[in-house]
């Protein structure tokens, strides 16, 4: 299944470095396209899948019902899975920005509406295991997967996964939140941090309600906006 804002963020605290928090969307933000999307698409059975997507599209259901179905018909033996995920490429702008985030001392995390299971992997092939991540969980079994939602919120009935919790209270750290994401599940979280880039159809539907946020096309775009602003933070 396919997947607050900046001009609410009071003055940038001039004398330190940790005074932000970056938040990243997984599929189609920092991978060219969307995996899990693939992986429904090439290892569902039947019908059942589409059905689902069509149910969610219309607003019928939620994510998390719709993955939860989706995730159960899909009928794979590890090695299988495995082979498909190494095709995945990521952005290359995120190696610019990790490099940036690790350089400045700042948190990167990303939050995704995919699964443990396989974010993990691909993180792991690509030498990018320390990577803080947050997704749905995912077993599996024999040939057969069993998904499970962690971070879902009943408050937030729409999200698989309920990302702004991440940093809404009660967690009480009070650096800056920068968000990016292209989709629907970014839409909670964007709403809600202090700095956000979008692309897709997250930045229609937040310029449609008029949050202010930076376009972005690729990675390496991201990480030279944050990196002057990080800077200007300083001054």
């Amino acid at each position: 299944m396919p997947s607050p804002t900046a001009a609410r963020v009071g003055p940038v605290r001039a004398h330190s470095r940790d005074g932000f928090r970056i938040f990243i969307d997984f599929d189609n933000t920092i991978t060219i396209g969307d995996v899990l999307d693939g992986v429904i698409e090439k290892f569902a059975v039947g019908d059942r899948w589409r059905e689902l997507e069509i149910e969610w599209e219309a607003g019928k259901i939620g994510a998390r019902d719709c993955l939860d179905g989706q995730l159960r018909s899909l009928r794979a033996e590890w090695p299988e899975l495995t082979r498909h995920l190494d095709a995945v490429q990521l952005d290359p702008g995120f190696s610019a920005l990790l490099t940036l985030a690790r350089r400045e001392q700042i948190d990167l995390t990303i939050l995704s509406d995919n699964f443990d299971l396989l974010l993990g992997y691909i993180l792991q092939r690509r030498g990018l295991g320390d990577v803080a991540f947050f997704g749905n969980h995912l077993e599996r079994a024999a040939d057969r997967f069993l998904p499970s939602f962690p971070f879902s919120n009943p408050d937030c009935p729409g999200c698989a996964h309920c990302k702004k919790t991440h940093f809404l209270p009660p967690n009480d750290d009070p650096r800056h939140v920068v968000y990016i994401g292209d989709g629907r599940s970014d839409l909670c979280p964007a709403r809600h941090a202090d700095i956000v880039f979008a692309k897709a159809g997250l930045l229609k539907q937040l310029r449609a309600e008029q949050v202010a946020c930076h376009a972005f096309d690729g990675l390496a775009d991201v990480a030279r906006v944050l990196e002057k602003i990080f800077h200007e933070s300083q001054l």
